[in-house]
């Protein structure tokens, strides 16, 4: 899979923020937990909420519209919008990108 620039320089993203960028049309968050960079899918498979306006906290990034929960550093579902416990309920893992920095730049590998 080719390694795609997010444009992004590590040092504009401080523990703890995230940021959506769009790459060959696909909208990607790029979230900063701790000294790691993790990229997901940036729209929820719920009801397609911009997880970019959604609270991260800590590893978790929680959807704007209806609550669904999701792990930043895996994808996977933490909390569904009706309270379902996971693997059931309406919201499915976000894919998940691997990441890399090189000189002070992130990249992440798209299929």
């Amino acid at each position: 899979m080719p390694w795609r620039s997010t444009g992004l320089a590590l040092e504009t993203l401080p523990p703890g923020s995230k940021r959506e960028v769009l790459i060959e049309g696909a909208t990607v968050l790029v979230v900063r937990v701790g000294p790691s960079v993790f990229a997901l899918d940036g729209i929820c498979t719920h009801e397609g909420g911009l997880l970019v306006d959604g609270t991260l906290e800590d590893e978790k990034i929680v959807c704007p519209l209806h609550g669904a929960t999701y792990d930043t550093t895996s994808g996977a579902v933490l909390a569904d919008p009706d309270g379902v416990v996971p693997p059931t309920g309406v919201a499915t893992a976000l894919q998940r990108y691997a990441t890399r920095v090189d000189d002070g730049m992130v990249w992440v590998e798209l299929p």
